[in-house]
């Protein structure tokens, strides 16, 4: 179980504060967050809004991607061409 450090009141319209958190982490005017529900406990995640024409670099297909690309060049299965000529050279066999 995560640190307490108070309690909060539904209000009026199911409105919460979470003005305690201040102390504990960054937290700005119109920060936004996702409401998961686990073991019947409410967790708030901090998200950030990408735009969308940029979306498609976070589908799941495309990190998934991204990161067989970070483990090939951590495994120095990668090529470098100091030459147009000697990578299309390369592409051709």
């Amino acid at each position: 179980m995560g640190k307490v450090i108070g309690n909060v009141m539904v209000q009026k319209r199911g409105v919460i504060s979470l003005g305690l958190l201040k102390e504990h982490m960054p937290l700005n005017d119109g920060d936004i967050f996702q409401v998961q529900v686990e073991d019947s406990k409410i967790v708030l995640v901090p998200m950030k809004l990408i735009p969308a024409e940029q979306a498609w670099f976070w589908t799941r297909e495309w990190q998934a991607g991204e990161k067989e690309a970070d483990e090939d060049i951590a495994a120095g299965r990668v090529k470098t061409f100091d030459r147009v000529d000697d990578l299309l050279e390369e592409l051709d066999q």
